[in-house]
């Protein structure tokens, strides 16, 4: 790390959100109960209401910066509260995600701990109790460094839980806005991030430390249409790199990361595991028809 240390470790934190300004009122409490507050707060509003405008308003804080955009999808949200950020270190944060109240200072700690990693993911914990004050305490420290090429996955990872140093996204671009709920393909675009930037050599760091609480609002039926959306993430992503010649993603992440779900299928209809079945075989569908149609969208932007 380069530079006055104070300066360098100052952080805007990045949420997208559209029209659920219930969840985003929770989140911002739990955030402005941080031990240590974010020197920014871009809310990324992408709403069809003026709910969220409201919302934000109504904290009254400088921090808080409101930024209205016309587009959709998340990754379009996430890059448009980059470009709005001004500090160094951006950290982002999903609208439903309960951030620890030592979620700020704990990152920090961490980015100073590893001045050369560039990205910093954490570990999300699912709570079907919607209660942010069950998230673990006192837990073993785990991290992992990843660099070069490599599965992302093995990191989680968690754009809703993450710090990057700004600059990287000069080095390995924005999200791609064609991936992340609310675009075309509804997933992995947190995947497809974390791979460009080990793709440049860059390290990427996982600490259990920086943690937040994801409120379990879906249903059984939603979690299971959610896999599908996911997958068609997963598949693009897969063709993606595949078109520009890159065939780590699905010569080696795909078998080790993802081939467990075709595999387990006759498993489960076999053992009249329903829920699971139905639950790999969205993924599955999602997969080959991300890859399908992104391989026909790359077709015909290439004629």
């Amino acid at each position: 790390m380069t530079g006055n240390l104070s300066e360098d470790l100052c952080v805007s934190v990045v949420y997208p959100t559209r029209d659920r300004a219930h969840f985003l009122r929770r989140s911002l409490e739990a955030l402005l109960a941080n031990e240590r507050l974010p020197d920014e707060i871009v809310v990324a509003d992408q709403s069809r209401t003026d709910a969220t405008r409201r919302l934000v308003a109504s904290f009254n804080d400088p921090r808080l910066v409101h930024v209205p955009s016309g587009e959709s999808g998340l990754s379009r949200g996430r890059n448009a509260g980059i470009r709005a950020s001004r500090f160094p270190i951006v950290g982002f944060l999903d609208d439903d995600c309960i951030p620890a109240r030592d979620w700020v200072s704990l990152a920090l700690e961490t980015i100073r701990q590893f001045p050369e990693s560039s990205v910093f993911i954490g570990e999300v914990f699912r709570n079907e109790d919607d209660d942010p004050d069950k998230i673990p305490v006192g837990l073993p420290e785990r991290l992992l460094h990843l660099q070069g090429a490599n599965d992302p996955w093995r990191l989680g990872p968690t754009g809703g839980n993450s710090f990057f140093r700004k600059c990287v996204f000069e080095k390995v671009g924005l999200f791609d806005p064609l991936l992340g709920q609310g675009s075309d393909f509804p997933g992995a675009e947190d995947g497809d991030m974390v791979y460009r930037v080990l793709r440049h050599g860059l390290q990427a760091t996982y600490s259990n430390a920086i943690r937040c609480v994801h409120l379990g609002w879906r249903n059984d039926d939603e979690n299971i249409q959610n896999g599908y959306n996911y997958g068609m993430g997963v598949g693009a992503m897969l063709a993606k790199y595949a078109a520009l010649g890159d065939y780590y993603p699905i010569g080696v992440i795909f078998p080790r990361r993802f081939l467990f779900r075709y595999l387990s299928l006759p498993c489960h209809l076999a053992l009249g595991n329903g829920k699971k079945f139905q639950r790999n075989l969205k993924w599955c569908q999602g997969i080959a028809e991300g890859f399908r149609k992104w391989r026909r969208l790359n077709e015909s932007l290439t004629k």
